[in-house]
């Protein structure tokens, strides 16, 4: 069995995005706007029951819905 979670995130990630603890989908919190900022770079940590720690980077950007 495997748990997700954000690894060393600024708070300001945290008050956008979520993540699932037993899937890792990450889920949107608040609204994101391409004008403020265009990409996301975090880092998540998967953790198993033995102690064996993952580790991943995930950029999500943004993009305009004008465009």
């Amino acid at each position: 069995r495997v748990f997700y979670s954000f690894g060393n995130v600024p708070d300001a990630i945290r008050r956008l995005f979520t993540v699932e603890s037993e899937t890792g989908e990450i889920r949107l919190v608040a609204s994101l706007d391409f004008e403020e900022k265009n990409k996301y770079i975090f880092g998540l940590e998967a953790r198993d029951g033995g102690g064996l720690t993952g580790h991943c980077e995930v950029q999500i950007d943004v993009t305009d819905e004008n465009d």
